[in-house]
């Protein structure tokens, strides 16, 4: 089925733009919200994100998910975060491209992409996923209040065509995400997945329980939680509240 894209030049949110049309009963399956400019742009845990108006991608896809099992919703930000990365490497280094859990985009150490992923669920099964994303594309300059940002064009030197990259990464989220009605291709997902893990089976230094500790990322389980060992083999489950990377990024 082909998309249905809307281009507002502002908006508040593209998330909730689709969530209010949800609520008021509007079929919302295979739609697009794309925004030049969002007023109210969020990312996960009330995360604010910051664009210059016109120059990066901001967009939120709204798929028909009811073929995956509620307690597997994980997957989506799975499939999301694989497609999102193997659609910039052909533009951008791939051994520097990473997926910091549970679904930011990295470049080296620097945020490259976040998203917001908002499922509704009816029984035991999923329903609709809202899955907004914020893209730096040809952004240079962020404000000082953002720790760690990079932006396509900073990492190429090159001008990108926004809506290119848009249609791209429409096509690709949506094939993988389908691509998930098949037990099989939920396991390279995962797979890819948890090899592209931003500091996965390294040592790194972690905020836990107000401490800093040492810790290695090991996997995740079914539920999207994040497994780590201590230096003396203690197993440690955080959900995305319990843990913070460090030093801190947004």
């Amino acid at each position: 089925m082909s998309m249905n894209i809307l281009h507002f030049d502002e908006i508040n949110s593209t998330n909730v733009f689709l969530y209010d049309k949800m609520s008021e009963k509007t079929d919302i399956a295979d739609t697009v919200v794309v925004a030049a400019h969002q007023t109210a742009g969020r990312g996960m845990d009330k995360n604010h994100w910051e664009s210059d108006a016109g120059k990066n991608l901001l967009f939120s896809i709204a798929l028909n998910v009811n073929f995956l099992e509620a307690e597997n919703q994980f997957k989506i930000s799975q499939a999301v975060s694989v497609a999102i990365v193997e659609t910039l490497s052909q533009f951008i280094d791939n051994q520097q491209l990473y997926i910091k859990w549970p679904n930011d985009i990295y470049f080296g150490d620097k945020k490259l992409a976040g998203m917001l992923i908002q499922n509704t669920i009816e029984g035991r099964m999923m329903g609709v996923s809202i899955i907004g994303i914020g893209l730096n594309v040809n952004q240079i300059q962020f404000s000082k209040d953002i720790p760690n940002p990079i932006s396509l064009k900073m990492i190429s030197d090159k001008d990108f065509n926004p809506e290119d990259l848009l249609n791209l990464l429409i096509d690709n989220i949506k094939n993988s995400v389908e691509s998930l009605r098949f037990e099989g291709n939920r396991i390279v997902i995962e797979r890819k997945y948890i090899l592209k893990s931003y500091r996965f089976a390294k040592w790194a230094d972690y905020l836990y329980q107000n401490e800093i500790k040492s810790l290695k990322i090991s996997g995740f389980d079914k539920y999207g939680r994040l497994l780590l060992h201590d230096k003396e083999g203690a197993e440690i489950v955080c959900d995305v509240k319990e843990l913070q990377f460090f030093p801190p990024s947004y």
